[in-house]
């Protein structure tokens, strides 16, 4: 053998069997790193420092089938990573998904049920919309719920407003001939589902004069309640009301419109035209007697002249005072003398049953 030459020898088959198995190894590590690439565009983004830094020591010996199976299991980790953290990430895109759907389903069902109800008011459909809201019956008188409109309601609501598990609803409201009024809130809690807590009906008193109300849209009035002191729940509409008063007094308009101010009946009752020269007389003998003896409480009035006498004007103002009296304001001038004129309030004050009256005149006190 020439000196200075290295000595060689073939490796043994063993040997090449371990470099098989061990490129093989090599092989399904690069494929595993390669999707991981792919995945995240990132070759050790989401490999743990020990699998990706630590070295790769060659065993000792040449690896056996059985050796070789445990290699495969110790890499086969990173692959189970790499698809795991795939997942992972898919979930933390896919739960605010799901939670976008969720709250665009919860709002669907909000405006559903705001739609419904509302749509249940304007059809008639009264019983499905107490079903839906019950007003308190605690808090006002929900008996005539079920009287009869004349005139539905319109409403027009904006887009709710929520915070958290609440909403609220602002609603304008119109009727036909008296327009619109007030908008009317709605308030809405979330219990599983969508329900409504306050709904659209009215509670009010309802103030009338010189008149007793005996039913509202054909329902009658329940024992012991006092329209002037007693709040009534009613739908927002226009309801005809039956109303008995004196037979001296005529009543003009009988239509009661419920909107979201209230209830507003813009009819009354006025005296009729023989009770208007009644009171109107009252006027001009008050003045008369306190020409003739001045008393506590009259006018300075000085007597009648020769040619001179007291005229009762027939262009008055009434305005209901309370609920069993009205005030006739006249106005008395003397005629053929001195220009002197005096404002007389008459003020008639009813009995309970309307049916008699007493005429009581008097200066006005501003």
């Amino acid at each position: 053998m020439t000196e200075g030459m290295p000595d060689f020898a073939m490796p043994s088959e063993e040997e090449l069997a371990r470099q098989r198995a061990q490129a093989e190894d090599d092989a399904r590590e690069a494929s595993a790193r390669a999707a991981l690439v792919d995945e995240r565009g990132e070759a050790t983004a989401d490999v743990p420092p020990t699998l990706a830094s630590a070295p790769v020591r060659a065993p000792s010996a040449v690896a056996s089938p059985a050796r070789r199976r445990i290699l495969a299991i110790v890499r086969n980790p990173v692959v189970t990573f790499v698809a795991g953290a795939a997942l992972v990430a898919a979930a933390f895109v896919a739960v605010p998904a799901i939670q976008r759907q969720a709250e665009e389903g919860s709002l669907a069902e909000l405006d559903r049920v705001v739609a419904d109800y509302v749509s249940a008011i304007e059809s008639g459909d009264l019983e499905t919309a107490s079903r839906m809201a019950p007003p308190d019956a605690a808090y006002a008188e929900d008996s005539l719920l079920d009287a009869v409109r004349t005139a539905a309601p319109a409403f027009t609501c904006a887009d709710p407003n929520v915070d958290g598990d609440v909403a609220t609803v602002s609603c304008g409201v119109s009727v036909p001939t008296f327009g619109a009024g007030a908008p009317i809130r709605m308030r809405l809690v979330r219990d599983g589902g969508w329900r409504i807590e306050t709904g659209l009906a009215v509670a009010s008193p309802l103030f009338v004069t010189l008149a007793r109300v005996d039913a509202i849209g054909g329902a009658a009035l329940p024992d012991g309640v006092d329209l002037l002191e007693d709040p009534i729940w009613l739908y927002p509409g226009v309801y005809d009301l039956e109303v008995t008063t004196s037979p001296r007094l005529d009543v003009e308009g009988t239509e009661l419109a419920v909107l979201g101010d209230g209830f507003l009946w813009f009819g009354g009752a006025s005296p009729d035209p023989a009770m208007l020269d009644e009171m109107r007389t009252a006027a001009l003998d008050y003045v008369t007697a306190c020409a003739e003896t001045a008393a506590a409480g009259c006018p300075e009035v000085a007597p009648l002249g020769p040619g001179e006498r007291f005229e009762a004007l027939g262009d008055g103002y009434t305005t209901s005072s309370g609920s069993l009296e009205v005030v006739l304001g006249v106005l008395v001038r003397r005629v053929g003398g001195a220009p002197d004129q005096w404002g007389i309030d008459v003020r008639a004050v009813f009995e309970e049953d309307l049916q008699s009256y007493t005429v009581v005149p008097s200066v006005p006190s501003f």
